[in-house]
């Protein structure tokens, strides 16, 4: 029986996570955070990021959350295994594995990862398909432009642009290891079959029970009414943000 989750990224990537979530369940009460404050993830060093993730967790902890939807790939790739077990009163979702849970079956020849480079660094999708796809031929392509065109506007002609300078290598499959990526999507029509993490989350919660009200919390550590404004422009959705601020 699950009533609220607690939602976080850098920026507005996790927002796509949180739309599928509520699309599927919409009794749930989701409360996201975004750090926009220190967007891109993507460069950071572990220990920045590290320092990050504890002030995530550490607020859902005193928002009394206890299930934990952490919809960065470069958190997850990076940090969240080695700091969970300090954290084990919170159910933590790494959106990683079930990501790659999707291609499982599946007799692609090769696959093309996108994320940022710091997920790259750490060779995470690479590890992990290799359990579902070992016959596969894996590629993973460090794409730092995305994520601060997103954050920055994203501006369709300039977006357009840098993806075509990350795209050019054929395969039949493209993991989209960022939650930023789904907005790419159109630019890779004809490229292969897509995948991301936003039904890869919902699926996580298919067989629970949800007694929430539906209500939806939205914080920002930079600027509420620009990420009110992007989340309408980009996602179709109006919903209030409240500025916060993380002990990081």
């Amino acid at each position: 029986m699950i009533t609220t989750i607690g939602c976080c990224d850098s920026g507005l990537g996790g927002m796509q996570v949180v739309k599928a979530l509520k699309e599927a369940y919409p009794n749930l009460n989701i409360v996201y955070i975004a750090d926009q404050s220190n967007v891109p993830y993507g460069e950071k060093s572990v220990e920045e990021l590290r320092k990050y993730a504890h002030a995530f967790l550490d607020k859902f902890r005193m928002m009394d959350i206890h299930e934990v939807v952490v919809a960065c790939n470069t958190l997850c790739a990076n940090v969240i295994g080695d700091i969970q077990e300090e954290y084990e009163d919170l159910h933590i979702y790494n959106i990683i594995e079930p990501t790659c849970r999707q291609l499982a079956g599946h007799h692609f020849q090769k696959i093309n990862v996108l994320a940022t480079p710091k997920t790259v660094e750490k060779h995470a999708y690479l590890n992990t398909l290799k359990a579902f796809c070992p016959e596969t031929e894996i590629h993973e392509i460090p794409a730092a432009k995305l994520v601060p065109i997103i954050e920055n506007g994203c501006d369709s002609d300039i977006l357009r642009k840098a993806v075509e300078s990350y795209v050019s290598d054929k395969a039949d499959a493209w993991v989209l290891g960022c939650t930023h990526f789904p907005l790419i999507r159109p630019f890779l029509d004809g490229k292969g079959e897509l995948f991301d993490s936003n039904q890869a989350v919902v699926d996580l919660f298919r067989d629970e029970q949800i007694t929430g009200e539906g209500k939806m919390e939205i914080y920002t550590t930079k600027d509420p009414a620009r990420m009110k404004e992007s989340i309408r422009t980009l996602l179709g959705c109006d919903y209030d943000v409240k500025a916060i601020t993380l002990d990081s």
